[in-house]
């Protein structure tokens, strides 16, 4: 096969990309990206706060529901936003075994990833004894944005006020983000290499970017790759509202955070993990295959620190079509970033709308449904997507009423679902501050 050639050519200097406007380069560079490229997706584990399971999630959002409630983790009174999308704890049972004394003591994130991973798998968390993992080389990818940041928090807060001799052995081991994925591999009993990428609210969407390529590159067989995150907690509050990040609803007219909408006035945080069972597309270890990983791509860049990228997100969408080959015009849905901030979701409808020009596939965002679950972003939206290709329709934008003048150059699916072709890709996308972008293509 001839060998993959990069879309850019740089100058004598090495610093500006530059096109390389050889249409015969193009057409070879979209063949490689599809030749034997894609990634099987084996097993899907979710937990948002709809409950546990891919099929809640994709019923849930079909019916156009809003996890969004009042905040029990803490007293909300002082703060404007007072609504969270929260996972029910009591639904994640564990086994008893000779990690479950330090399993009850993580943060919440790590308990979410444990079973959202072990659901992947095929097992029962509930159940005693470790499950089966695949055969060959395998690698646990784990997105985390935020961590342990309500047991930072508590453990400060009782240092002031009790004194240090009263904080708690486990401070440490809770909060720190790679105990997502090392408490999952403890659990399954699994010795391979494990990574935890921080990318901001794209690292869920990351961690599945770097095990599609390590997978293509033939260093492992399998792949447990998404993100988890559960920051419900005042100093997020505190923080979101100081940027006027958070709506200022209260749900009682309805969801507060509406994605693409005209009165939409910021996002609602919510708490959640997905984890992707991800195989060569040629060893799938006997499993059925739910959906392939088509293409990926990440860049950087964006106007500021914390605006959602214009010009860079545009580029990066771009070079995920190419990665998987895949032309904008042969698009059959994208599921959108959007969260429901002004300027956030008014730029990124942009930027769709130039990628796709006149074809204007439909475009949804779970967000309006889930609430905003940073580093679990990507692969909830990831796990949306192949539910919604299964199905052959894309759910509704949950409260979405009528688009503002600044998103009405794209078709928002609003109301009910929306059947679409499910041999067309969709493409996924993740944006988080620092100007880190990350968009997936993904097909049935």
């Amino acid at each position: 096969m001839k060998p993959m050639r990069w879309p850019w050519r740089r100058t004598a200097a090495g610093d500006d990309p530059l096109p390389s406007g050889d249409p015969a380069d193009a057409a070879a560079d979209t063949r490689a990206a599809a030749d034997g490229r894609a990634v099987a997706v084996t097993g899907i584990g979710c937990v948002t706060a709809f409950g546990l399971g891919r099929e809640v999630l994709d019923d849930a959002l079909a019916a156009g529901r809003v996890a969004a409630a009042p905040v029990t983790r803490f007293d909300p009174a002082r703060f404007t936003c007072r609504i969270a999308a929260e996972v029910p704890e009591p639904s994640l049972r564990f086994a008893r075994d000779h990690l479950s004394h330090e399993l009850e003591r993580m943060s919440l994130f790590v308990r979410l990833a444990v079973h959202a991973s072990m659901t992947a798998l095929g097992a029962d968390p509930a159940a005693t004894g470790r499950p089966r993992l695949p055969e060959g080389r395998g690698l646990i990818a784990m997105g985390v944005a935020m961590g342990g940041l309500p047991h930072i928090e508590q453990g400060v807060l009782k240092q002031e006020r009790a004194g240090p001799r009263k904080t708690t052995p486990f401070l440490i081991p809770s909060l720190i983000p790679n105990m997502a994925a090392s408490m999952t591999a403890l659990r399954l009993g699994f010795e391979g290499p494990q990574v935890t990428l921080a990318g901001a609210c794209a690292s869920g969407t990351q961690a599945i970017g770097h095990a599609l390529a390590e997978l293509r590159a033939g260093r492992i067989d399998w792949a447990l790759a998404g993100g988890s995150e559960a920051v419900t907690t005042p100093i997020t509050w505190s923080g979101f509202e100081a940027m006027h990040a958070l709506s200022r609803g209260s749900g009682d007219e309805g969801p507060a955070a509406r994605p693409f909408d005209g009165a939409r006035d910021g996002m609602i945080c919510g708490e959640a993990a997905a984890m992707l069972l991800l195989h060569r597309a040629d060893a799938c270890d006997g499993r059925a295959v739910l959906g392939r990983i088509l293409g990926y791509a990440t860049n950087s860049g964006a106007p500021d620190l914390t605006r959602i990228p214009d010009r860079e997100g545009l580029a990066c969408m771009r070079l995920a079509l190419k990665d998987a080959g895949v032309d904008p015009t042969d698009l059959g849905a994208v599921m959108a970033q959007a969260s429901g901030m002004i300027t956030g979701d008014a730029i990124e409808a942009a930027a769709i709308a130039e990628l796709t020009g006149s074809h204007r596939p439909p475009v949804t965002s779970v967000k309006g449904a889930t609430g905003y679950v940073f580093a679990a972003n990507g692969p909830v939206s990831t796990a949306a997507a192949l539910g919604a290709l299964s199905r052959g329709r894309l759910p509704p934008v949950a409260g979405f009423r009528a688009a503002s003048e600044d998103t009405a150059c794209i078709d928002v699916v609003a109301g009910a679902p929306r059947d679409i072709d499910p041999g067309r890709p969709v493409l996924v996308n993740s944006f988080g501050f620092g100007g880190i972008n990350a968009s997936l293509v993904v097909t049935r």
